[in-house]
């Protein structure tokens, strides 16, 4: 008797003989989870390791083609910022993709600092005691938080 195919993400039996990996449903979760990741990319310009695992579950044609995307809309929109390229960065080394394979120009490296992590999440990179966006000093420790601040005194 031929062993049954089950569903890699819910292990369901599957009844067809597609030899997918994954269910009609979870299929579907998956491609929502990809398109949400997507949005949240270019809208947030950040890429948690979360989603890195999400996306980690389909065919490196699709994260291709997602960079290319995503490199395109940071581009075109003029946002080719340290954000974007930390986000295009972090996509090109958890995937090991390569621009040249998928026929883009070289971006610069840019990594990720623990400053840059703490003002996402809204802390003081001086004190890391929690900070308003819109400050251009923390009130704390004075660090300058906004570098394009000049002070008047």
């Amino acid at each position: 008797m031929a062993e049954l195919e089950k569903c890699v993400e819910c292990g369901k039996v599957m009844k067809d003989d597609t030899h997918a990996p994954y269910c009609k449903a979870c299929d579907d979760k998956l491609d929502k989870q990809f398109d949400t990741i997507e949005d949240n990319v270019l809208i947030f310009k950040e890429l948690l390791d979360s989603e890195i695992e999400i996306l980690k579950k389909f065919e490196t044609e699709d994260i291709e083609e997602f960079f290319k995307r995503v490199y395109k809309k940071f581009k075109d929109d003029g946002n080719l910022n340290n954000e974007s390229l930390i986000v295009l960065n972090k996509l090109k080394s958890s995937f090991n993709l390569t621009e040249s394979k998928m026929g883009l120009p070289q971006i610069t490296v840019i990594k990720e600092t623990k400053e840059d992590k703490l003002l996402k999440n809204n802390q003081c990179p001086g004190c890391e005691k929690g900070v308003q966006k819109d400050f251009n000093l923390c009130p704390y420790c004075g660090y300058r938080i906004n570098k394009d601040f000049n002070s008047k005194y």
